[in-house]
């Protein structure tokens, strides 16, 4: 087999799983109708409140650079405050978990059922609700079909010379597995497609979680990097969020760094597959941090202000 059919496999089911992946959150937002800014900017009165609702609405729109991009949106509209806008952050981190715990799900030969019923309820039913779950089970069906595409093109990648020399010049070096993290993250633009495939890596054998925790760390701070970007040229706010995001997941990296083995034992007892114990340990990293970086919130924004200066907003970060 060329190389050419596995990489249009591959795009073919990347392309699957973030179309399914977005759809679910345009029929969980129909869903939910339009008071997502009403009820993010006039129910954060803490940036723990903040994390909460962050969390929430990240797990159920699947993306949390879409949050993000709320988030700044409502900084800039003066909606929100800096110190509002830090706690959504950290939460929106905590809230993609969510996916990869249901990437992890064995759910495959459910696919035809998802899109069936799906599908049927979006062509039979015209009224709103019955829609548009039809229309969220579509999509979910298409996010695993996706997923489903993704493993088995990753077999034949996986035994290719050029792989087994790229994962041999990483592997035991943590700072290049974060690297390489960082770069699949930033050229998919999905931290979420990034790592199912390295989900699909793992379940193969073909890395093991020594390597592949370190390319997971590289995710968590290469899906800051398009916020970081579609910042420069905007206004002071649209930097200052993207730098305490940026900010944020890197402290969390170099915490976590030196306890990957610690972190492996920890989750081994309770996860019965390596995928699940990927899955695990960016919850309890993601989860970690949160509740550590949260009560500094203030700090954040400080830091993010001294970086990038704005007369007009010095007295934003407080709560009124």
């Amino acid at each position: 087999m060329t190389i050419l059919p596995i990489i249009l496999n591959l795009c073919c089911g990347l392309a699957l799983f973030l179309y399914g992946m977005r759809q679910m959150s345009h029929a969980l937002k129909s869903l939910a109708g339009n008071r997502l800014k009403e009820t993010v900017s006039t129910t954060i009165t803490s940036p723990y409140k903040g994390a909460l609702i962050g969390c929430l609405f990240t797990a159920l729109v699947q993306s949390s650079s879409a949050i993000t991009v709320l988030v700044v949106g409502l900084v800039d509209s003066g909606l929100m405050t800096l110190l509002q806008a830090t706690g959504v952050i950290m939460g929106a981190n905590l809230g993609t978990t969510v996916t990869t715990q249901l990437i992890t799900l064995n759910l495959t030969e459910m696919i035809p059922y998802f899109i069936f019923i799906g599908a049927s309820c979006m062509l039979l039913f015209k009224k709103r609700t019955p829609h548009y779950i039809g229309y969220f089970l579509f999509s979910f069906g298409m996010l695993f079909l996706g997923l489903a595409i993704v493993k088995t093109s990753m077999e034949p990648i996986v035994m290719s010379p050029l792989f087994k020399q790229l994962i041999f010049n990483v592997q035991g070096n943590p700072l290049l597995c974060i690297l390489l993290g960082m770069s699949i993250t930033f050229l998919i633009q999905s931290s979420s497609a990034s790592t199912a495939i390295l989900i699909s890596l793992v379940a193969t054998g073909a890395i093991n979680l020594y390597t592949a925790i370190p390319i997971l760390f590289g995710h968590e701070i290469g899906t800051c990097l398009t916020a970081i970007l579609s910042s420069l040229g905007g206004n002071t706010a649209g930097k200052q969020a993207a730098l305490i995001h940026f900010t944020f997941n890197l402290l969390g990296t170099l915490l976590f760094l030196p306890f990957i083995e610690v972190l492996i034992h920890f989750t081994d007892a309770f996860s019965s597959t390596p995928e699940r114990q990927v899955a695990n340990i960016q919850l309890f990293f993601n989860l970690s941090t949160v509740f550590l970086f949260l009560p500094f919130s203030r700090l954040f924004v400080k830091f993010a202000e001294l970086v990038f200066h704005d007369k007009k907003r010095l007295s934003r970060h407080t709560y009124h």
